[in-house]
């Protein structure tokens, strides 16, 4: 039998199981309500991962609840899938803390029952709270007009108050305690808080990609034969491209967000990028590419017979360049840029991808997608990187036209 040793991300929490004699039906009642909220409605990976584990740790405290076995029960995952690589229950976790918290602070009344999902674990705590008409503040005001001529009354009514106070403010700070614990042992992986800015969105991400020509106007389309129209320039897609895109895509449905995937870069307007987080894909064949990373540190820029990276710190180098008539047999190596930052003319949260050559874009698309080379900026930036804007330098290695792994150049954080 294979060992999950290591392989789970969160273990279940005994602590978190439901109190004695909690009104099950309170908590189902609450649990519909957040779910037909404007919160969690639109998600429907969110709702099930909610529904699945609520319903578990009121039929046994949560005991089973482990990533494994979410994956497979909730999100349709092989019993032996790879939770290392697969980032589905994590990322969803995540996003459900996220919108429990937005739900609750747009909360107008009190709930009789709280849901909530503590960093560190899978399991729910299921709070009560007395209601509202047997609040111990209601009934003490209420006797103050009958027994206030009685001595010392009001004396004991006030410590009553200090010692509920005291209790709260201490049961608080234990909470914090416990959660801040939680997210010391089990912090998010660099995977969640590369890509944390693009997925917190409530709006679906863009994916744009480069290539292609303006299509014929309608008039052109008269002489065209089926083959012909097949045949035209704006009818392909870079292969490179295609899989950069297929990883991506990946990523957004494992994290249960929604997506479009846009017109060619030179048929993407600039509302349509207003209208969300998005991902440009691409570099040279990628207008947007280009203008976006135009006035950053790095960025692409001509090279005689060729192209090469910028550093508009040292704009004199060509280290990272590529000439188009070097042989395919003899091209060893392409380069490639990796950003992440909230774009000032957009305000959008976007994710650039691109190499000078297709290669370099693969490679880029495999650094942004996999946990192994993402956890490589914890030792390059800044503790809290993952709140700043990230652009990297890549190379690949290119074996017979066979990229090799992303390997970081040079890396800046602001």
């Amino acid at each position: 039998m294979k060992s999950l040793a290591g392989s789970e991300a969160v273990r279940p929490d005994r602590n978190h199981a439901p109190p004695s004699g909690i009104n099950q039906s309170a908590v189902r009642g609450e649990l519909e309500r957040i779910l037909t909220s404007s919160v969690f409605r639109s998600s429907k990976r969110c709702s099930s991962f909610l529904k699945y584990v609520v319903e578990r740790a009121m039929e046994n405290g949560g005991l089973e609840l482990k990533e494994r076995i979410i994956g497979v029960d909730v999100f349709g995952r092989p019993s032996d899938y790879d939770t290392n690589t697969d980032h589905v229950v994590r990322s969803v976790a995540a996003e459900v803390r996220r919108r429990l918290a937005q739900y609750y602070q747009e909360c107008e009344e009190p709930p009789e029952v709280r849901i909530e999902l503590h960093p560190g674990s899978y399991v729910p705590e299921l709070r009560v709270f007395p209601p509202k008409a047997l609040t111990v503040e209601g009934s003490e005001e209420h006797s103050v007009e009958a027994a206030g001529d009685k001595p010392g009354f009001m004396e004991r009514l006030m410590a009553g108050r200090r010692k509920y106070s005291l209790a709260t403010a201490v049961l608080l700070l234990l909470a914090l305690a416990i959660m801040a614990g939680a997210r010391l042992f089990n912090p998010p992986s660099a995977f969640e808080r590369f890509w944390s800015p693009i997925l917190a969105s409530n709006e679906p991400v863009s994916l744009c990609f480069g290539g292609g020509t303006q299509p014929p106007q309608p008039s052109d389309l008269s002489s065209l034969t089926l083959l012909d129209f097949e045949r035209l320039p704006v009818r392909r897609m870079h292969v490179s491209d295609a899989v950069a895109l297929a990883g991506l895509v990946g990523v957004l449905q494992g994290s249960g967000k929604s997506y479009r995937i846009l017109n060619r870069s030179h048929l993407t307007s600039f509302r349509e990028l207003q209208s969300g987080p998005f991902v440009l894909i691409g570099a040279l064949n990628n207008e947007w590419t280009l203008r976006l990373t135009e006035p950053l540190r790095f960025g692409f820029g001509p090279w005689p017979g060729g192209a090469r990276i910028v550093d508009r710190q040292n704009p004199s180098s060509n280290a990272w360049s590529l000439d188009f008539k070097t042989p395919i047999l003899q091209l060893n190596r392409d380069y490639g840029i990796v950003a992440r930052l909230r774009d000032p003319k957009t305000q959008q949260f976007t994710v650039i991808i691109g190499g000078i050559w297709s290669w370099g874009t693969l490679a880029a698309a495999e650094f942004v997608t996999r946990e192994e080379h993402l956890k490589k900026l914890d030792a390059l930036g800044p503790k809290g990187w993952e709140h700043k804007n990230v652009e990297i330098v890549i190379s690949t290695d290119i074996i017979r036209t066979s990229p090799g792994p992303p390997n970081i150049l040079a890396a800046h954080f602001w």
